[in-house]
């Protein structure tokens, strides 16, 4: 929080203190006021560009630069920004605490197969490795807070296990409400 004017919150404050997701909504002034968005997880943001929910930012950098300013409000020194996106760069994955003795269970394979299955279209937008298409996308997952023609960045599912709530606004609770209640599936015009 020292970099904040009147150190009152931190990146920490939003992205929990392994800069992964805290699981909150914010409103702030980064992406404009009067639509509350669930902290996404820092993991992989350098290599998974656009930034943020609504991809406001082209890249990782820029999302870095405009958080010192608009949410720490503070005079984005280059020196800072750099070491920042040094250490978000330097995050690495942790391993699933589902895997069994390191590997996929019986039930995680079969989840792969239908995941992988081109009529089912998981991966179509988070095909493997980074788990995303680089795109956004309208999944049917508007909410009273955003605008008509919101689309929504496709997140990586790397960790996808500790990053709940799900989806822009945190409204699933679990990945199944995420397939199931929510049927979040982008529109075939989407393509």
């Amino acid at each position: 929080a020292t970099l904040c004017d009147h150190h009152f919150q931190s990146c920490a404050s939003c992205h929990d203190s392994d800069a992964r997701a805290d699981a909150f909504n914010w409103d702030l002034l980064n992406d404009g006021v009067g639509n509350p968005k669930n902290a996404k997880s820092l993991l992989l943001a350098h290599a998974t560009p656009p930034a943020m929910w609504l991809g406001v930012r082209q890249t990782a950098e820029q999302a870095v630069r405009a958080g010192i300013r608009h949410i720490l409000f503070a005079p984005p020194s280059e020196e800072v920004a750099c070491a920042i996106d040094e250490y978000i760069k330097s995050l690495q994955p942790t391993p699933s605490p589902f895997l069994v003795d390191g590997k996929l269970s019986a039930g995680a394979l079969r989840g792969q197969a239908i995941f992988m299955d081109p009529r089912v279209g998981c991966a179509r937008c988070h095909p493997p490795s980074m788990f995303t298409d680089l795109r956004s996308h309208d999944v049917g997952t508007r909410a009273k807070h955003d605008d008509y023609e919101d689309r929504f960045d496709t997140p990586t599912l790397v960790e996808l296990w500790r990053t709940a709530p799900y989806l822009h606004d945190g409204s699933a609770t679990t990945v199944l409400e995420v397939l199931t209640l929510f049927r979040a599936c982008p529109k075939k015009a989407d393509f």
